[in-house]
């Protein structure tokens, strides 16, 4: 963790215009707000604001996060800490330059987006209308998993983890434990519960011909072919940057779905 100091910082006018196009340019445009060395920024659609300031001009430059989850991921994937963070807020990290910098404000405005409160109250809105009828489940359900797809196309940035893939027609929103075998919507809708996959890979996630270890590695069936598991690369293919829940959820899947001889 990188101590900042616990001083105010000073910020240029030309780095101030630097920061607020940091925020501005990922979705946070309500604002600026300066305290405290601090220029504060919120969106209209993402909850949480967050925070920018600098150690000098050409930084280092620190975000700083008001959501607590959008924190826990955001240091799970191994951003880096700096202290202090901003009155109220639950996380502060450090970046050596502006691209760096764009690049977190960036990962903190998707995954505010895509953490588990945001998708189920959306759900609840988009389904208050509706009724018991067999028609109306049904639509429930696709509303359902066109948010939980949108949640993981923000989680995962858009692209499979496995293999880069970026083509919306290629992608795949899997759920861990299926959608019928989950026990409330705010598991069903909880981006922890899902893989953004290409669509090989997730024929085969479901199918049960692999599943992923705690460290997020492949792990082929003894029913998956030769031929598949080339196809696929399992053994070249990168781990996931998995979280407690995410493996929580993998346990459920190598006990129930993956087919282990």
């Amino acid at each position: 963790m990188t101590d900042t100091g616990r001083r105010l910082w000073t910020i240029p006018i030309v780095t101030e215009s630097n920061l607020r196009d940091a925020a501005f340019d990922q979705g946070y445009r309500i604002g600026p707000e300066q305290a405290a060395g601090w220029i504060f920024f919120r969106s209209a659609s993402a909850p949480g604001e967050i925070a920018l300031a600098a150690v000098t001009a050409v930084g280092p430059f620190i975000l700083s996060v008001q959501h607590a989850g959008t924190a826990r991921e955001m240091i799970d994937r191994g951003f880096g800490q700096a202290t202090p963070c901003a009155k109220g807020h639950s996380a502060a990290f450090v970046f050596t330059d502006l691209e760096q910098l764009y690049v977190g404000v960036s990962q903190a405005y998707r995954l505010s987006m895509s953490l588990p409160t945001l998708p189920l109250e959306r759900f609840h809105t988009e389904t208050s209308g509706l009724g018991e009828t067999e028609a109306e489940a049904v639509t429930r359900v696709r509303i359902g998993q066109n948010i939980f797809r949108d949640a993981l196309m923000e989680y995962w940035n858009g692209a499979c983890p496995l293999t880069g893939i970026t083509d919306r027609g290629l992608l795949r929103a899997s759920h861990i434990i299926p959608w019928a075998e989950c026990t409330s919507d705010a598991q069903r809708l909880d981006v922890h519960n899902g893989l953004l996959l290409s669509s090989l890979w997730d024929a085969a996630f479901d199918a049960g011909l692999i599943s992923f270890g705690d460290d997020g590695k492949p792990i082929a069936s003894p029913a998956l072919s030769d031929v598949a598991a080339e196809e696929l690369s399992i053994f070249t293919a990168p781990p996931l940057a998995l979280t407690p829940a995410h493996r929580e959820n993998l346990t459920w899947h190598r006990l129930h779905r993956w087919i282990a001889a």
